[in-house]
């Protein structure tokens, strides 16, 4: 079985929007830490397109990889530059790990959610603690 997790970390990083859907069912949702839940293929074209206009030089390894034909679950380290997309954190590094479940339906992902230190990405993009208390507050 060809593995969905690694299809999906091979399309992320050549920044193929096209190919990274297709890893995805229908009406499959994507909860994005920073960028919140989206569901079915337009919308999910839609946010990875913003993703790389606001990052470049993109490396997302799964470093460890548990998967059936049903879930997988991937440990991972994430990096990227921000662009001038994001005036404020145009040209900062931002570096941190994680971990994603994943629900699959006929070997593609129906439902994917990530978890991570936003706190860590957020002051690595420059916001000032006040705002970033400000950001946290709102997750509770």
């Amino acid at each position: 079985m060809e593995s969905a997790v690694r299809r999906f970390e091979a399309a992320f990083n050549a920044q193929d929007v096209d190919a990274l859907v297709a890893c995805f069912t229908d009406g499959a949702t994507y909860t994005d830490t920073f960028f919140g839940p989206h569901t079915g293929h337009a919308a999910l074209r839609e946010m990875f397109a913003r993703m790389f206009r606001e990052g470049r030089d993109y490396a997302w390894r799964m470093e460890v990889v548990v998967e059936d034909a049903r879930y997988a679950a991937a440990e991972w380290s994430f990096g990227y530059v921000a662009t001038d997309a994001l005036p404020r954190s145009a040209g900062r590094k931002v570096a941190f790990r994680g971990m994603s479940l994943f629900v699959l339906d006929g070997g593609r992902i129906a439902d994917y959610r990530e978890y991570f230190d936003e706190g860590l990405a957020l002051l690595q993009l420059g916001f000032a603690p006040e705002s970033l208390a400000k950001v946290l507050r709102r997750r509770l």
